[in-house]
């Protein structure tokens, strides 16, 4: 049967190892926040890039349709169309 000072020494060791467990936890902790805070910051600026482009392309798709691609060539005389008949109610109401 072991000893009261013995089974202290042991008590010591493992109350030892925890406190050196928990130290190196909260450190890989800490690490693990930085690195997230990290990635949630390159991630916005991914999304924001993301966002632009997506605008950008449907700026230049508008661009291309106007221009009167052979892809765009009904878009394009439906808003020519458009726009002559705002013209002919722009006119009717100056007329008016």
């Amino acid at each position: 049967m072991p000893t009261l000072s013995s089974q202290i020494a042991t008590i010591e060791l493992k109350i030892k190892a925890l406190i050196e467990e928990n130290v190196r936890l909260k450190t890989q902790n800490e690490q693990q926040k930085a690195e997230m805070s990290l990635l949630e910051d390159d991630n916005k600026e991914l999304v924001e890039a993301l966002k632009v482009s997506e605008e950008r392309i449907v700026a230049l798709k508008t661009a291309n349709a106007m221009l009167g691609s052979d892809d765009y060539k009904t878009k394009t005389k439906l808003k020519i169309n458009a726009l002559i008949r705002e013209l002919d109610q722009c006119i009717d109401q100056i007329a008016s």
